[in-house]
């Protein structure tokens, strides 16, 4: 479960590309089979869940949060399998490029799980933390609900990130393809919650 070679690897090497390209700071591709959501699901829901501090604030901006959390989870069994195919996955196909937009290998060592009900906000617009490197991975498990980043912390204009389960997303983060600081890092939300979302997230310290 979870190899990453052959049509996966070239997936990931595509997406990568794509990500690289100036004016992109996310990407979304199918990637996972029903089995293998369903094997997550799983573990994910035998997980223990507190809830989300209320309201985050950094720099004067207040992110809401309106969802549990399994954090740090545990990297277990699929959970494992999963971090580590994506972290050898994702380094080799960056090397695969002509110019590799990892600065060097890394380790998913900041693993999250969120549980939002049905009729939740979702989470309030806002950029992962600097101290995150290379890249963020969001995966949602089940549920119908809206992943968007926006260009603006007001949120007027929000494009859809097609994150349905079965679907691998990719966030740029600092140091992804010569990137620093904020221009590194999209700004991002969940909204329209309708029937509840679980979804796991891998990050690295570098």
């Amino acid at each position: 479960m979870f190899e990453i070679a052959g049509k996966r690897c070239n997936k990931l090497n595509t997406a990568l590309a794509r990500l690289a390209v100036p004016s992109r700071r996310w990407v979304s591709l199918d990637f996972f089979t029903d089995s293998e959501i369903t094997a997550l699901s799983h573990l994910a829901n035998a997980q223990r869940f507190r809830s989300a501090q209320n309201e985050i604030v950094h720099r004067k901006n207040r992110v809401f949060q309106d969802f549990d959390v399994c954090f740090p989870a545990p990297r277990i069994g699929a959970f494992d399998d999963l971090a580590a195919g994506l972290e050898s996955g994702l380094f080799t196909a960056g090397a695969a490029l002509v110019r590799n937009p990892f600065e060097t290998r890394f380790q998913f060592d900041d693993f999250a799980i969120q549980r939002y009900p049905a009729g939740s906000r979702g989470i309030g617009i806002h950029r992962d933390g600097k101290r995150y490197k290379h890249i963020v991975v969001i995966i949602t498990l089940a549920g119908q609900s809206r992943l968007f980043s926006t260009a603006s912390r007001t949120g007027e204009t929000r494009q859809r990130i097609d994150d349905r389960p079965g679907r691998l997303v990719l966030l740029s983060a600092d140091g992804f393809a010569g990137r620093y600081d904020e221009d590194a890092r999209p700004l991002h939300g969940v909204d329209c919650v309708r029937t509840g979302r679980l979804s796991i997230g891998f990050r690295s310290f570098g």
